[in-house]
């Protein structure tokens, strides 16, 4: 029992910060149409300063807070380059993410005792009455042990229970916020530069600055679940965001295919709950003993799975529409046959 509930608490402290992950890159893959791949790099830095500042003593709440702020700082550039000097939206993205790791190294070698300008790593442990807390630990309930003469963190699963309840409330208040902004006069104006960009300018909207800002945000989102993440793991380096990218495109696609997106808000809800229902699966295959070496063609399957099964539910829907037209045009000629008879 104990071994299915390590399971389950894992599931949801590793796929909470996704959602939050999936939501950016859905802002800008699906509402802009913008393939962009600054996601791993703005991950990574979230994840790199969130981490230092909170190694150096610094309030957790504000490090998360800088955490989104240097991921909407990485959207901005990507925008920049694309909308302003009209670099290709691929390339613009890939160029943020390549720079992306080298400003990480300098700011793992911000981190206190670090001997050199640049590093490539940063863990820290949380104490009671150190400096080093989480937005998590601050609300532990702390224990004192006789034994060791100190105070211990709490003992399995209350601790990971808060930090559930913390990321819940996290993700909560984003998702209301994003759907709030969107359902604004200028987010309207985002999704309408996205669905049609020509008859958004001729309405007056200026579609480069609000381009620039769907994509700031996105990566902020981004930049914040990279902040969690280094506050749930307790440590980072600059290989922790490698497959973070694939990992939110197959939220977005498993839980557009589960859940669907009937609307907005359910297409909102629809995406957190990928990220959920995709760390299932790798419980699930992690459980069964798939090597690790094969994750990343896990990955790669479960999107053309979660394509493949995308594509067989449109065709189902088109399957029935017909059937439903064809049985409405059988109706009205038999009802104008009988009515011919009468």
């Amino acid at each position: 029992m104990e071994d299915f509930l390590s399971v389950v608490l894992n599931i949801f402290t590793m796929g909470l910060p996704c959602c939050l992950l999936a939501l950016g890159i859905f802002l800008t893959y699906r509402l802009l149409d913008f393939a962009d791949l600054t996601a791993e790099g703005s991950f990574l830095l979230g994840a790199a300063v969130c981490g230092v500042m909170i190694y150096n003593g610094h309030n957790p709440w504000l490090a998360t807070l800088v955490g989104f702020l240097i991921g909407f700082v990485s959207g901005t550039i990507t925008g920049v380059l694309n909308r302003y000097l009209k670099i290709p939206k691929l390339l613009s993205g890939i160029i943020t993410m390549t720079a992306a790791g080298s400003i990480a190294l300098l700011i793992f070698g911000l981190q206190n005792g670090s001997t050199s300008a640049f590093n490539n790593q940063i863990s820290f442990s949380i104490k009671y009455g150190g400096e080093q807390q989480t937005i998590f630990s601050l609300l532990y309930p702390w224990r004192f042990s006789e034994k060791t003469n100190s105070f211990v963190t709490p003992e399995f699963p209350y601790g990971e229970l808060i930090k559930i309840a913390v990321m819940l409330g996290v993700v909560g208040v984003v998702m209301f916020g994003v759907y709030f902004f969107f359902g604004t006069q200028y987010g309207m104006a985002i999704r309408a530069t996205g669905m049609n960009e020509s008859m958004a300018r001729a309405q007056g909207i200026n579609t480069n600055v609000a381009t620039i800002v769907c994509i700031a945000l996105a990566n902020g989102l981004i930049g914040l679940a990279g902040a969690l993440y280094v506050q749930s793991s307790r440590s980072v380096t600059v290989t922790s965001a490698q497959g973070f990218l694939v990992v939110g495109l197959a939220s977005i696609i498993i839980g557009e295919t589960i859940f669907g997106k009937r609307s907005f808000k359910n297409w909102l809800i629809s995406v957190s709950l990928g990220a959920i229902f995709y760390y299932i699966i790798i419980n699930i295959a992690i459980r069964l003993g798939l090597p690790t070496q094969l994750m990343s063609l896990l990955y790669a399957v479960l999107i053309v799975v979660a394509l493949l099964l995308g594509a067989f539910k449109e065709n189902i829907k088109k399957k029935r529409k017909e059937l439903r037209n064809y049985i409405q045009i059988q109706m009205r000629k038999k009802k104008k046959l009988e009515e011919e008879d009468k």
